[in-house]
């Protein structure tokens, strides 16, 4: 597998590509904090605070600082707001589109179970608990539609099948498991043909024009006309972190935790490509071999892909009151070994008026795999001003060049060692900044707000000739996120209640939509053809979080 090459700033997961990425180590394994209402409001600078159920992830020492028991719920929806057009016009997807998309979770649940030991000083209490906090949030949708006049996605297609028998597109087993690659097509070639997005060249063996193409007087494939295009994408998902803690009240001065981490992950991408004649007319007539003719109408192929797994860390942590109103706090992960399945299928369907076509749809792949992610280090202070106001901050550093592909058994194939490698050559430290103020106006009514500086993994970019370029000033400041909370809340007795919102900016993403491709002499040795330039989206999103916190002390 060749390296994947970075073609923008702020690339997620790759888009057409089955096999697992650099950009995907550092996608999954990225945490943005979301917790109760509390830590969210204080924009998650809870490392030296304490007492909330939000903060137990970031320090599981902060389960002994409060001398009470607590049950908590935090139910919550998130909002992707997205705007998304083509980079060049009249190269597809140029029309402005903006899309919303909401989603309801559940961000955080969880009790702490606070045991007294009766004592005045030495170890004051313990305390237990078990608590799971979303630790990043996967919502999002975009939308690009436009008019191409230079190229298609199904040419596009057939660029990438060319080299393959027509029998072999047409009547492979899928699950093929043998060694010649010449019988091992991609799926998403396959589900084109097999769906009529492109046809053999009687002409020229291995050769495919795609039903938005026509022949000019030099047999070569050019577009008909110019062509609506539309593409989307929809994520979803989560991945929490289920702690199971234990932690001990030294004389009010010292708070030792350790956490037994559970991470749970569940991603899931349904994108999909559409295409049409512009306008509509005779030019669009195809002949088929066969005899038969038809009028091109429209084309979709969709990929639905998922992504599934859990995994197992250890965090220790420590809380130090050196004196009255300053605590210090550091918190200490260790890497997360998670097993993954993910899953994979395509589906293609043509509209050819007076001619009906059979739509194909592939079977599921599935594979298994794992990802160390990478060991983190938090550290925080904060200063209390009596009990009228909480003033935090935090650092916490991820060194993503330490996270891994591997398979259990002892033969790992090519292209994890390959992403190992892009890993260790495009990715490094990343670094968060978090704020937080929590004042209280009133006793029974406390006023936050928190602020987030996340800086990106990336360290360099990865050129087609196995070079590397490191990442400049302006990359790096691009590619970093940023995020303001602002909340409240209020107690009723043993009860509290408190809400939050918080506003993440998202970088700038770049999607190229499709790739050419083109070979010299070995059609298996690919490559994408630069010298054509398809649709690619420039998409600016914000991502909005709100969630109340229901809880009970006793």
């Amino acid at each position: 597998m060749k390296r994947i090459i970075a073609l923008a700033l702020g690339a997620v997961v790759t888009v057409a590509a089955a096999a697992q990425s650099w950009q995907d180590a550092l996608y999954f394994s990225e945490n943005n904090y979301v917790g109760t209402a509390r830590s969210l409001g204080m924009g998650n600078a809870l490392t030296a605070v304490g007492g909330d159920l939000g903060s137990i992830g970031l320090n599981p020492a902060g389960a002994a600082v409060a001398g009470y028991s607590q049950i908590v719920i935090s139910p919550g929806f998130s909002l992707s707001a997205t705007n998304a057009k083509g980079v060049e016009d009249g190269i597809g997807l140029g029309n402005l589109i903006h899309s919303n998309y909401a989603r309801f979770k559940l961000s955080n649940v969880g009790f702490v179970i606070n045991a007294d030991t009766g004592r005045r000083s030495g170890w004051k209490r313990f305390s237990f608990g078990l608590v799971s906090n979303a630790t990043n949030d996967f919502t999002g949708r975009v939308i690009g539609s436009g008019v191409n006049d230079d190229n298609s996605f199904a040419a596009a297609l057939a660029s990438s099948a060319e080299g393959y028998t027509e029998n072999v597109l047409g009547s492979e087993d899928w699950w093929y498991d043998g060694s010649d690659q010449s019988r091992m097509p991609a799926w998403m070639d396959m589900v084109g043909y097999r769906s009529g997005m492109f046809n053999g060249i009687p002409e020229s063996a291995n050769r495919y024009q795609a039903v938005t193409e026509s022949r000019n007087a030099s047999q070569e494939c050019r577009l008909t006309d110019s062509v609506f295009q539309k593409y989307g994408q929809q994520t979803r998902g989560y991945k929490h972190d289920m702690v199971f803690t234990m932690a001990g009240n030294y004389s009010d001065k010292l708070y030792i935790g350790v956490n037994l981490g559970v991470v749970l992950l569940n991603y899931n991408l349904s994108e999909y490509w559409q295409e049409s004649p512009e306008t509509p007319g005779e030019n669009w007539n195809i002949e088929y071999t066969d005899g038969t003719s038809g009028r091109f109408a429209m084309l979709q192929m969709n990929r639905n892909y998922s992504l599934t797994g859990s995994g197992v860390y250890l965090k220790g942590g420590l809380l130090w009151r050196p004196f009255a109103g300053l605590r210090l706090g550091l918190g200490v992960q260790t890497s997360t070994l998670t097993n993954l399945r993910a899953r994979q299928a395509y589906s293609g369907t043509v509209k050819i008026t007076g001619k009906n076509l059979p739509s194909s749809t592939s079977p599921e792949d599935d594979w298994s795999f794992r990802l160390r992610q990478p060991w983190r280090l938090n550290a925080g202070l904060a200063y209390s001003f009596g009990s009228w106001a909480v003033l935090s901050a935090d650092y916490e550093m991820t060194n993503y060049g330490c996270a891994r592909y591997s398979v259990r058994s002892s033969s790992m194939p090519g292209y994890l060692n390959d992403a190992n490698a892009d890993i260790n050559d495009a990715l490094g430290v990343g670094h968060q900044v978090r704020a937080g103020l929590e004042v209280k106006p009133v006793s029974f009514l406390a006023v936050r707000a928190g602020y987030n500086y996340i800086t990106t993994g990336q360290r360099n970019w990865l050129n087609e000739d196995w070079t590397t370029t490191p990442l400049s000033t302006a990359d790096k400041y691009r590619q970093a996120k940023h995020s303001v909370s602002l909340g409240a809340g209020t107690t009723f007795g043993a009860f509290f209640l408190d809400a939050a919102v918080r506003v993440r900016f998202i970088p700038v993403n770049y999607i190229l939509t499709y790739n050419y491709y083109t070979y010299d002499t070995d059609f298996l040795n690919k490559r994408v053809d630069h010298s054509v330039v398809t649709p690619e989206l420039e998409v600016r999103s914000r991502l909005w979080d709100a969630l109340i916190t229901l809880g009970w002390r006793f």
